[in-house]
């Protein structure tokens, strides 16, 4: 008699991906990236080894996601902000919405003040993590976002848009290469700099016309949206 064994698939595990990048998180906290390993990532989500590369490929693609994901959140936390402000949501608004959200997730800040205690190398090593052309896309929402902040009357029409736009890309490249040139910073610090950047521009970009405050909020809430979209399309392989 012929016996036919019956090879039953293991079954997925539900939310891999997401238990994967959640269990990094929590392990970056606690012990720091540098001293946290794909076994342990794998552990911590309660599954194997294996399957952890089946979602991403190597270490760098796990911390790159879990930024991603803490970058999704940040970005959440600012269109709050933004529907909920009572004024003009102007330069200066932003850049202070902005500042409060990123201090406000320990991954995020760990990247601009230079942590290397919870990210390792990264901190000086994040233009080699930038992969594709998204900056640049970014870069091309930015300057129809300014054109906009100029149909409001909050920046002044008569500068260039391409210019304003230059600035702020200047600026906020910067802010976030400067821990792997400068060295790292404290969070007054980077809170100091990024205000007075803002005041600066606030007060120098100001438009001597009446300020729509509906049509500046809604070039921001739409910048964000597009942010956000481009990162719902990077978090699945």
């Amino acid at each position: 008699m012929v016996t036919t064994e019956v090879l039953v698939p293991r079954p997925l595990v539900p939310d891999r991906r997401a238990r994967i990048l959640a269990a990094a998180r929590a392990l970056i906290l606690e012990n720091g990236w540098p001293r946290t390993t794909v076994a342990d990532v794998a552990a911590r989500a309660g599954i194997g080894k294996g399957a952890v590369y089946l979602e991403l490929p190597d270490k760098a693609a796990i911390l790159d996601a879990v930024l991603r994901r803490s970058t999704r959140d940040l970005t959440a936390e600012v269109r709050r902000r933004v529907v909920e402000a009572a004024g003009p949501v102007d330069l200066p608004a932003v850049y202070r919405f902005g500042m409060g959200a990123l201090l406000g997730d320990p991954l995020m800040r760990a990247l601009y003040v230079g942590d290397a205690s919870l990210l390792g190398d990264h901190v000086r090593d994040v233009a080699g993590s930038a992969g594709g052309d998204r900056y640049a896309v970014r870069f091309g929402w930015l300057a129809e976002y300014v054109a906009r902040l100029q149909d409001a009357g909050v920046v002044d029409p008569a500068v260039r848009t391409e210019t304003v736009v230059r600035v702020l890309g200047v600026f906020s490249v910067g802010l976030v290469h400067a821990p792997g040139i400068i060295g790292a910073t404290s969070d007054d610090a980077l809170r100091d700099a990024v205000a007075l950047f803002a005041d600066l521009v606030g007060r120098g970009l100001a438009a001597d016309k009446p300020v729509d405050p509906e049509a500046a909020r809604a070039a921001q809430l739409d910048l964000l949206a597009r942010l956000d979209h481009q990162l719902d399309l990077l978090e699945e392989p």
